[in-house]
């Protein structure tokens, strides 16, 4: 399983790198289009969303449109060998950039517990690098959102009926979209696509 999984890695980071600016530029524009057109969008009160690295998606067009829209958004912050949401701020484009050159949150924002995510109607914008249409999902191999998105079923478990609506969709490229990503167990499956 990590063979399929190192090759797809590596095919996946060749196609990314081998794009354009300006397919990059059409494509994240085709993805916030996508992202507003999911399922979970209209009644979502508060999206998950990312801060792009350079051959990532580029998500400032989601998050203004979630913006604008009156909606709340989170973006994570990494630390401990885990990923947690901080709420995105105005001015949120000027915060230093961390090593991959992505706008990093500053330590006082405080993260959102689970509960509180799990209690409002929540999309998650998940990225990674490669997507099936059954809602498999290739990440970077270090279970940052696997492990969330677990946390946060287990959120909305302990907390049955009190829980808001949940949709986590793969957000990123068309050209990430493969036939069949491997999986295992500790690989949570995703509730959609938005690729541009």
């Amino acid at each position: 399983m990590s063979a399929e999984k190192a090759r797809l890695r590596a095919s996946a980071k060749a196609l990314l790198a081998a794009m354009s600016k300006t397919e990059r530029a059409e494509a994240s524009v085709r993805a916030a289009t996508e992202a507003q057109a999911a399922a979970g969008w209209g009644g979502a009160s508060l999206v998950l969303a990312f801060l792009s690295m350079s051959t990532e998606i580029d998500t400032s067009p989601v998050i203004e449109a979630a913006l604008t829209s009156g909606k709340r958004v989170a973006v994570p912050r990494i630390g401990g060998g885990e990923i947690a949401f901080v709420e995105l701020p105005l001015g949120w484009r000027d915060w230093p950039r961390d090593r991959w050159d992505i706008p990093a949150p500053p330590e006082p924002l405080a993260p959102l517990p689970f509960d509180d995510i799990a209690t409002v109607p929540t999309l998650a914008l998940v990225p990674g690098l490669a997507f099936d249409r059954a809602g498999g999902r290739l990440g970077r191999g270090k279970g940052y959102y696997d492990r969330f998105l677990s946390g946060v079923a287990a959120a909305r478990e302990r907390l049955g009926r009190a829980a808001g609506d949940f949709s986590a969709v793969a957000y990123g490229y068309r050209v990430q979209l493969v036939d069949l990503v491997p999986t295992d167990e500790r690989d949570r499956p995703l509730d959609g696509l938005a690729l541009g």
